[in-house]
């Protein structure tokens, strides 16, 4: 493990705080004091992302890294895979001296706190699955193309390009706000510049099997809702029918209900805190 030391950047509480990790340089932020809750963004999200998402709860002190690729965190194109991703984060707790941790993560950040659990037990309190986009297998094969076109068209042709490509024509058949994420990537500067995370981490798995799924004894939450491409609702139906005694929630999506959608991510974390 090379870890360094945290360097704080800015005045103000919460500031950005970068870390090194593994020759790659880590930017996270530390928001509140108490008990320990990692919170991970999805695949072309941010910090900024959670900040828009979590309501503060007392006593919680909210852990949040940009991951590899996203932000002003570096990405090692060699080694991106959901391994190395929870690999991070488990870096970043001994950067911060903490052993356990109450875990959450979106989509990408739902497959790393998959791996996480999975490969480091000992070292998760309680889990959070929001929206998740990966089984135990690869994304279908669509999606996979729509991203892939995406990560191209981020790499040269721009927006006009993308809208020429096959993945366009999927996702332009999908929500509102489907289609909205994947167009505003183009005014990203971290999605033009690590663009190759779309052409990679579709590919990959977060666990090698179901048993491994199956084999989860902390206390699981799963969020999911209907009317969402990249994050099927039967994605979390099955994961929680794999494990014994975790609690299902259904949230509004985003485009029927925006406010209730947040509402009820922030309800379960509450009661999973």
């Amino acid at each position: 493990m090379n870890t360094g030391s945290a360097e704080n950047v800015g005045g103000n509480e919460p500031c950005k705080k970068y870390v090194m990790l593994h020759g790659r340089r880590m930017e996270y932020e530390v928001w509140g004091e108490g008990e320990p809750f990692v919170f991970l963004h999805g695949m072309g999200g941010s910090i900024q992302q959670i900040r828009n998402l979590y309501e503060p709860i007392s006593g919680i002190k909210l852990i949040v890294p940009n991951q590899q690729g996203h932000g002003g965190s570096e990405a090692d194109w060699e080694h991106f895979d959901f391994d190395h991703l929870a690999d991070d984060v488990i870096g970043l707790l001994e950067e911060l001296n903490i052993e356990t941790a109450y875990f959450a993560g979106i989509s990408m950040g739902a497959a790393v706190c998959l791996n996480l659990a999975v490969r480091y037990p000992g070292r998760v309190r309680k889990l959070l699955l929001i929206r998740n986009a990966w089984m135990e297998n690869p994304m279908p094969e669509g999606t996979r193309r729509a991203y892939a076109d995406l990560g191209n068209c981020l790499r040269e042709g721009g927006l006009e390009a993308f809208y020429q490509t096959e993945g366009w024509k999927l996702v332009s058949e999908a929500s509102p706000y489907t289609r909205n994420a994947f167009t505003c990537t183009f005014e990203e500067e971290s999605c033009r510049k690590y663009w190759q995370k779309y052409l990679i981490l579709p590919g990959k798995t977060p666990v090698k099997s179901a048993e491994q799924i199956q084999s989860l004894k902390m206390p699981v939450f799963i969020v999911a809702n209907r009317n969402d491409l990249c994050h099927p609702f039967e994605y979390g139906v099955w994961i929680h029918k794999l494990i014994p005694r975790s609690r299902f929630y259904e949230v509004p999506d985003k485009d029927r209900d925006g406010e209730g959608h947040k509402r009820g991510i922030n309800q379960v974390i509450r009661e999973m805190v």
